[in-house]
């Protein structure tokens, strides 16, 4: 149980980093500027489904690199050959499910833009990581590129930890009337 309580504490020490504050107005600004267009912020938070868009998009990435950890698991050439496809396809995804990430993160209070800022922080480097994953696989260093890969996946899991964090304790982008519009 201590182990949570840690966990807990350094989730709440984010919550009221306001060290963050400059980085997250900045942010906050470039994001707005690019999507100013009504129309592609309201696609962007999956207005026209009636469902946010980020946590559907976030499935195909993530449900790329594990499937790609899985094959670095077996081993072997095919498998080797279809994890680098696999990891490709994360990284060519994860452009998506940020955008919509930066869209709804825009429209946060003070306390949650300060989590997802964070949280999009860790995604970047585990991102990034799997963009080392690819090169390193595409020149024919397997070993590194699956130990670059793992680590990649470590970072996104602490990442999608924050997410969870920010949707279910901080409650971000919550319907308070229980209902999400279809304002198209």
């Amino acid at each position: 149980m201590p182990e949570i309580l840690a966990i807990r504490r350094v989730t709440e020490s984010i919550e009221h980093a306001s060290v963050l504050d400059k980085a997250v107005d900045i942010d906050r600004k470039v994001v707005d500027a690019l999507v100013r267009p009504r129309g592609l912020r309201k696609l962007l938070h999956g207005v026209p489904f009636g469902h946010p868009l980020h946590p559907l998009m976030v499935q195909v990435p993530l449900g790329a690199w594990i499937s790609a950890a899985v094959l670095d698991l077996l081993g072997g050439k095919g498998n080797a050959k279809a994890a680098k496809t696999l990891v490709g396809v994360g990284l060519v995804s994860s452009g998506s499910a940020t955008a919509a990430g930066y869209a709804d993160w825009s429209e946060l209070d003070r306390e949650q833009l300060r989590t997802g800022w964070v949280h999009q922080a860790v995604n970047w480097v585990g991102i990034s990581l799997y963009g080392l994953s690819w090169l390193q696989r595409k020149h024919g260093n397997h070993g590194a590129g699956k130990l670059l890969g793992f680590a990649g996946l470590a970072v996104v899991g602490v990442g999608g930890y924050l997410g969870g964090h920010l949707a279910y304790r901080q409650r971000a982008g919550v319907s308070r009337s229980g209902e999400v519009p279809f304002d198209v």
